[in-house]
């Protein structure tokens, strides 16, 4: 790059300054988007933030906070001393407006039930112990506010419709959800495209139901969430595994073996359980692969909102311009799991349809009143409060617990520290003390889940899933303590 090259004008960005989403959300995304549409190419040179502070009559702290996040996700570079530059990025893929999916639905399939390997152990009641994944702060919850507005809601539940409502899902959560989706996720998608399911595994079945044909092959991260495997085995997929490398699930690797699957399953903002988010070249590689080859691509975002190392990462969803990728998320982790709400976000009308009629089929819809207050809870803003506290609460538990894990264990343990959400990966360097932890945690009151249990190939024998969002201090200093008694009781037996 030039150190010469001149700024280029930014005269394509529209900012709305009565808007609710935050100004330096609007420039992001403004930017991002001339990026992506080919009004801003590799090797141009970005305006100084103080001049485009003053173009725009906004704060430069605004477009401070833009251009990090450009960076931050490679879509701007900086080099010391020359400025700002556009980073050279894939092919980008262009907008149109029909979508690849509509022919691909097929009829629902009966296929037989999974291999054994499959099974889930998902039935009895969960217990929340130190360091199972994925528990929320329970005590931390704005409780009295979520039962304020339960209150008003029954004291006023003449007003609702109290028949059967429509399936897709209540409307005014619907627009919540869309609302919420396009300033904290990047997605710019209407109510009609959303359909409120029973959690992510329900849209999982959901979308297997629909495109899974026998024997089809699917791309799934391994090691990888064992309820998409579950899903989308039982409608006849083959599981395809694909590795985990240092850019998330391994693209390349997955071409070269299934060139002929037509599904993939990725978790791209916080890969499950290896923590590791899928940079905007890969992203977009992905993308531009998927529209070449009808490839229907499901998205988990199941904890991206938990990002402790700037704003979350805009979703896949919110890049792709063809249609190919099916947004799942959920509200039992960043609120309480016994809620049971989902979402799902659908390429078009015509697609959210079609899902709403098989779920009807399944349970015929979310119970109404839960969807009601969740859609104020949502309106009212307390989502959102409650993410930003959440985000500081968990950075600091994580914090605490690798402190613990050092202090305690010492060099006997790796830790790979979590950008965002609400697990990371423990490695024990001693092959040993990890077959201990297996053996003995779970019987003396300790939640470790082995990778191992989440691969098919691709094999971690020594690491640990570990949790520390939902646990106090004095909890997961016992647990650390404990694990530390376990491989000491061993070692006094030897």
């Amino acid at each position: 790059m030039a150190k010469t090259a001149p700024e280029i004008l930014m005269t394509f960005i529209k900012l709305e300054k009565t808007s609710r989403m935050p100004l330096y959300i609007q420039l992001y995304e403004e930017i991002s988007k001339g990026i992506l549409n080919g009004m801003l190419k590799a090797g141009d040179r970005m305006p100084a933030t103080r001049l485009l502070a003053k173009e725009f009559g906004i704060a430069r702290n605004c477009v401070i906070q833009a251009y990090e996040q450009l960076s931050i996700e490679g879509y701007i570079c900086s080099q010391t001393g020359a400025g700002t530059y556009v980073t050279q990025i894939p092919d980008k893929p262009k907008i149109r407006v029909d979508h690849c999916l509509q022919d691909e639905v097929i009829s629902i399939s009966t296929n037989e039930l999974p291999h054994a390997r499959f099974a889930m152990q998902d039935c009895n009641r969960e217990s929340f112990i130190p360091f199972q994944a994925s528990v929320p702060s329970l005590p931390d919850f704005p409780f009295k506010t979520w039962g304020k507005i339960a209150a008003d809601i029954y004291r006023n539940i003449h007003q609702y419709y109290l028949g059967y409502d429509h399936g897709q899902g209540y409307l005014p959560l619907r627009t919540a959800i869309s609302d919420y989706l396009r300033i904290n996720r990047s997605i710019n998608c209407g109510p009609e495209q959303i359909v409120v399911v029973n959690g992510s595994r329900q849209a999982i079945h959901l979308i297997a139901e629909l495109f899974v044909k026998k024997n089809s092959q699917c791309w799934m991260e391994d090691p990888g969430y064992n309820g998409a495997k579950t899903a989308l085995a039982k409608f006849g997929a083959e599981i395809c595994p694909i590795p985990i490398q240092t850019k998330g699930i391994d693209i390349d690797y997955a071409i070269a073996h299934y060139p002929n699957a037509k599904l993939a399953y990725i978790t791209p903002s916080h890969q499950f359980p290896m923590g590791i988010t899928m940079p905007l070249d890969e992203r977009l590689k992905l993308l531009n692969y998927a529209r070449k080859h009808q490839m229907v691509i499901i998205e988990d975002d199941y904890d991206s909102e938990f990002r402790y190392d700037g704003r979350p990462f805009a979703a896949l969803k919110g890049i792709d311009t063809h249609g190919n990728v099916m947004y799942i998320g959920t509200f039992s982790k960043i609120l309480f799991p016994a809620l049971r709400i989902g979402y799902m976000v659908l390429p078009n009308r015509e697609l959210a349809e079609k899902f709403t009629l098989i779920k009807a089929i399944t349970d015929r819809q979310n119970p109404v009143i839960d969807q009601a207050i969740l859609a104020e809870f949502i309106r009212e803003g307390h989502l959102n409060r409650h993410l930003r506290k959440m985000r500081l609460l968990y950075k600091k538990n994580q914090d605490d617990l690798i402190l613990l894990l050092k202090t305690y264990l010492g060099d006997k343990i790796y830790v790979s520290k979590a950008e965002a959400g609400m697990h990371f990966v423990l490695t024990f360097k001693n092959a040993t003390h990890a077959e201990q932890i297996k053996r003995h945690g779970k019987q003396k009151g300790l939640t470790l889940y082995p990778i191992d249990h989440l691969s098919l190939q691709f094999h971690y024998p020594d690491s640990f899933l570990t949790g520390f969002t939902g646990f106090s201090f004095p909890q997961m200093e016992a647990g650390v303590k404990l694990m530390k008694q376990i491989i000491e009781d061993e070692l006094s037996f030897d």
